[in-house]
């Protein structure tokens, strides 16, 4: 069964549960840009709960809206982020579009609504979230509120590499290094490009995708090897692509969809 995508207004205004979702829900939250290895110890969690899984996320990064003199660009776009989310066998993502008004919504006014709408039972979570009206409600605060209604919620530690936890922003700062090895390493698979959604401007011998324009990480000016995904089919092309400061130009053949990139040299 594929998986469903809801927006905050579908899932606040519908029982859009109540036939599937069996015992209840497990949930996590979290913008997870890159889905790497921390968040991934979330969704495992919750995929190996029993209940039917849930992902509540974000199309854009709160904090790029919030504070739009950040200069980061996403690890992924939205179509990548739903495409793993399924693979990994989540029956259900709701994507809230981040907004001024939503901002002003206190934590704990989210987390009902979550118990109310989501048959909530199992809520994992990491150390370091929070959520409402200038973060007044943190990891502590969510469990004891679950545990007065009878929810189970489990706090999980971050995952370290070199000393470090493994965040977003540790791989976009690799992955505009050029180290993309390391990158890969954090993201638990190989750096990846997908093209959906991205515009399309046919060159001599090739295609040119503008990644800017979507505030996507990109690796340095350079040649690169990479695995070519075209169509629905599981193999990869090995090739060469060409990335400058824009974008990504991809020689034949045109109907690309994603690039898997094999290793760092340019």
């Amino acid at each position: 069964m594929s998986m469903r995508v809801l927006d905050l207004t579908e899932f606040a205004a519908g029982d859009s549960l109540g036939e599937i979702a069996g015992g209840g829900t497990a949930m996590t939250i979290g913008v997870f840009d890159g889905i790497h290895r921390g968040h991934q110890a979330l969704l495992e969690k919750v995929l190996s709960s029993g209940l039917y899984p849930v992902v509540i996320s974000f199309k854009r990064n709160p904090k790029f809206i919030l504070r739009p003199e950040i200069e980061e660009r996403d690890v992924m776009g939205t179509a990548q982020k739903l495409r793993l989310f399924e693979r990994m066998g989540i029956g259900l993502t709701v994507m809230i579009d981040f907004s001024e008004k939503f901002s002003k919504l206190e934590g704990k006014e989210f987390v009902d609504l979550l118990k109310d709408r989501g048959y909530l039972r199992y809520l994992v979570i990491g150390s370091n979230f929070r959520c409402g009206y200038r973060h007044d409600t943190d990891a502590a605060l969510i469990k004891e509120m679950n545990r007065a209604a009878g929810i189970s919620t489990e706090v999980v530690e971050s995952v370290v590499a070199g000393g470090e936890r493994i965040s977003s922003s540790r791989i976009r700062a690799a992955i505009s290094a050029g180290n993309l090895v390391e990158a890969a390493a954090f993201l638990g698979r190989r750096v990846e490009i997908d093209f959906t959604g991205l515009s399309v401007t046919p060159g001599s011998g090739g295609v040119y995708f503008d990644l800017a324009a979507q505030n996507r990480i990109m690796p340095p000016s350079g040649r690169y090897l990479v695995l070519l995904f075209e169509g629905h089919s599981p193999e990869g092309i090995e090739t060469e692509i060409f990335v400058d400061r824009k974008g990504v130009f991809i020689p034949k053949p045109f109907n690309a969809l994603r690039v898997e990139f094999l290793d760092s040299s340019q």
